[in-house]
């Protein structure tokens, strides 16, 4: 007698037997099922691992041992379970490359709805002139705080595209712009990202310390989305202070342009 291995047809589980058993039934000792003992490998150069049949079935392929690891199956550890998780697992990375190309080719239309606030598309109708008379157009600009998007030079640069906007719908907001020198101001204008009923008050300095409230609209009611305001006033320093928003709405605007007398 001699001892050798097979494999159970159902759930590849190895059974050890001798030669004596070969074409007796014997019952798997995982998935329970009742099969027909192999005959022994003729060949004693090479372990061979036999896959046995079920009741009544033909005797299927001889693998050798050394190939046992392609057997769905562990020792002691049922192969229809194996089979399910490999399976598992292939999945899951197919789904992670599927997602991570999704990502890396997602439109910037996509992008753009993802941010905090995005972007309403810019404003053309009815923009204002920039050019020599905007004292503020190009100048340095500053903020209390702005989305990276959208940076306080934004919002002089004359592009009806590109916006100034806080980081947060939180008030109050301010913004300011250096003009480079004092200049007689009498005119500002505003291109605001909505047409809404922005409260705001417009301050003026010569030092970037002391500052005066030239243009007082804290209690505005008006929706409008350019706002014009009159006034005298000297200074290097403009800058605004947005105090109220409607539901919905951040401290953002398109242009911030200023006019003075030279122009």
């Amino acid at each position: 007698m001699s001892e050798f291995k097979y494999a159970c047809p159902v759930c590849g589980q190895h059974i050890q037997c001798d030669s004596s058993q070969a074409g007796t039934q014997m019952e798997c000792p995982t998935c329970f099922q009742k099969i027909t003992v192999p005959q022994a490998p003729s060949s004693s150069g090479q372990k061979f691992i036999i896959t046995g049949t079920k009741k009544s079935e033909r005797p299927v392929s001889t693998i050798p041992e050394s190939s046992s690891s392609l057997i769905p199956a562990a020792k002691g550890f049922p192969g229809a379970l194996v089979v399910v998780v490999i399976f598992i697992f292939i999945g899951a990375a197919v789904a992670v490359v599927y997602r991570g190309t999704i990502f890396k080719s997602k439109p910037a239309a996509a992008a753009v709805a993802e941010s905090s606030h995005p972007s309403s598309g810019g404003f053309q109708p009815g923009m204002p002139a920039n050019g020599a008379g905007n004292l503020a157009l190009n100048r340095p600009a500053f903020a209390g705080n702005s989305e990276n998007q959208h940076p306080p030079q934004e919002g002089n640069d004359g592009n009806p595209r590109t916006r100034w906007c806080a980081s947060s719908g939180s008030l109050p907001q301010w913004w300011e712009v250096d003009l480079g020198a004092a200049e007689t101001i009498t005119h500002t204008q505003v291109v605001w990202e909505h047409e809404a009923a922005y409260q705001y008050e417009i301050q003026t300095s010569l030092d970037n310390k002391d500052w005066a409230t030239v243009v007082n609209r804290t209690g505005n009611s008006v929706s409008s989305r350019v706002s014009s305001d009159n006034f005298s006033a000297n200074g290097r320093y403009v800058r605004i202070i947005v105090t109220g928003l409607q539901p919905g709405s951040w401290a953002s605007f398109f242009e911030f342009q200023v006019f003075g007398s030279g122009t």
